[in-house]
């Protein structure tokens, strides 16, 4: 029944009535889009505008914007050598994003000389020039600001495994993206520390240059040294590179990070795999032993019923950091660690599950199995042909809980688990958030990849959950 009358609604209560209930659900609603907006947003950024925490990047419609990101991907901080008339507080790329106003006049003032397009012919020979030079230039006359995301696949083109990589190096790595450069580009340029591990930064270094060159473009992550003596060419080179190839590299920054994301969680290991595993072999198992499980608590007058829905009960009201210790203890006894029956076998029954089912069970009309037994019709019949159909906004209800414990629940899985190959998405995700927390970037792309499956579910079960949600209501 409706709480308004159709007579009622062109009443002037009715329409302050609806119009409060409208905004409140449209607030309602924005609190969600917005937070994902946020992630979704920070997932396309960079070191330059991620603290901005915006719905939007800035840098797609804001062209003074996207010119200063371009040169935050080729110095760590700002260049104060090559700009010194820059605002005094530009001491880092996130107070530079934070002046959106002189953002605006320096990027205004450094491409106004590339307005005219008669002129760019030279300054396009001579960014050419700059970069060839680079290319040419020794390892101790260049710096280079470099991407984690390109250490991965540099290193791992270059010595193929990690059992190679550590032999060279003489340290012990898990994984190619726990490589990292950090302390060989704080070092001096001039100086030469001997090792292999120095010569492969000096080839990263490098091979930046000599790629960018092959590409076609005139300024790359590596830098001439010192800066302040090529500033002109510098300043030219940066600014070609963003007449011409601008939003090429602005889009190709954008989704790098997804590049990352994808190589991190689908490329290697079976994290897919085990994933779709799980979550299929927990909906089967749920969406057979709790229907059971409650079908018999409600068909059947058991001597016990009353203490097994009291220990169903019992159940919820212990969190699951609780009963992970003794759980574990069980995993452990019955030597299924580092198998998915660990992973499947403690959700199989659900305590809140089987008591709703129970629930619904009893309200279904008694005359329905009292007609099927006229009939002659088995219980197993009864059950499936009877029960099933009119329980199906409540199993699609159940299947989704299940379905979101079972692809999102890393801390159960990783303590199970300890074999990188068993891992799940969710475990992957987790351990990628710490690597690249000094990225976050990089990880509000895999929370948004990882947050579609659950995305998609929710939009194409919708109609299912509603009916799941009112239906109970009108018993």
């Amino acid at each position: 029944m409706a709480v308004i009358l159709p007579s009622e609604r062109k009443t002037i209560k009715a329409r302050a009535f609806l119009t409060v209930v409208y905004t409140m659900l449209t607030m309602g609603a924005l609190t969600m889009v917005y937070p994902f907006l946020v992630m979704l947003s920070q997932s396309l950024c960079s070191s330059y505008d991620y603290q901005r925490h915006s719905p939007v990047v800035i840098g797609s419609f804001d062209e003074s914007d996207r010119f200063v990101r371009s040169l935050s991907t080729c110095f760590k901080t700002f260049p104060r050598e090559l700009y010194p008339d820059a605002p005094p507080n530009w001491t880092s790329w996130t107070e530079v994003a934070k002046d959106r106003a002189g953002v605006k006049t320096f990027a205004q003032k450094e491409l106004a000389p590339y307005r005219d397009k008669n002129s760019l012919a030279g300054k396009r020979r001579a960014a050419s020039e700059f970069i060839r030079a680079l290319a040419n230039a020794p390892a101790r006359a260049t710096t280079c600001h470099y991407d984690a995301r390109d250490v991965e696949r540099f290193v791992r083109k270059k010595y193929g495994t990690l059992e190679a990589l550590d032999a060279a190096w003489g340290i012990p790595h898990q994984s190619f993206f726990d490589v990292s450069f950090l302390s060989e580009s704080r070092l001096d340029p001039e100086k030469t520390v001997g090792g292999e591990k120095f010569q492969t930064w000096t080839e990263l270094k490098r091979d930046y240059a000599v790629k960018a060159l092959a590409r076609g473009d005139y300024a790359c992550r590596t830098m001439p040294h010192p800066l302040a003596g090529s500033a002109a060419a510098a300043r030219n080179a940066l600014c070609m590179q963003f007449i011409d190839h601008g939003w090429r590299d602005f889009l190709a920054g954008a989704f790098a990070n997804y590049r990352l994301v994808g190589d991190y969680l689908f490329v290697r290991g079976r994290a897919f795999f085990n994933t779709l595993l799980l979550v299929l072999l927990s909906l089967a198992a749920s969406l057979t032993v709790n229907p059971l499980s409650a079908y018999a608590l409600s068909r059947f007058h058991l001597r016990s019923r009353e203490k097994i829905l009291l220990f169903l009960l019992a159940t919820m009201a212990f969190p699951a950091a609780v009963t992970a210790i003794p759980e574990f203890l069980l995993i452990r006894d019955l030597g299924l660690l580092n198998t998915f029956a660990a992973l499947v076998l403690p959700t199989v029954a659900n305590g809140m599950s089987i008591f709703i089912l129970k629930g619904f069970f009893d309200a279904l009309p008694r005359e329905l199995y009292e007609a099927a037994a006229i009939d002659g019709a088995g219980e197993w019949t009864v059950f499936r042909k009877i029960t099933l159909p009119m329980t199906t906004p409540i199993l699609a209800v159940n299947a989704l809980n299940t379905f979101l414990h079972a692809y999102s629940s890393w801390e159960w899985a990783f303590l199970v688990c300890q074999k990188q190959s068993d891992w799940t998405i969710a475990v992957w995700m987790y351990q990628m958030a710490q690597i690249f927390s000094h990225q976050p970037w990089c990880v509000m792309a895999g929370f948004v990849i990882v947050s579609l499956p659950t995305a998609a579910v929710f939009l194409l079960c919708q109609r299912v959950i509603m009916r799941g949600i009112v239906l109970p209501s009108m018993k």
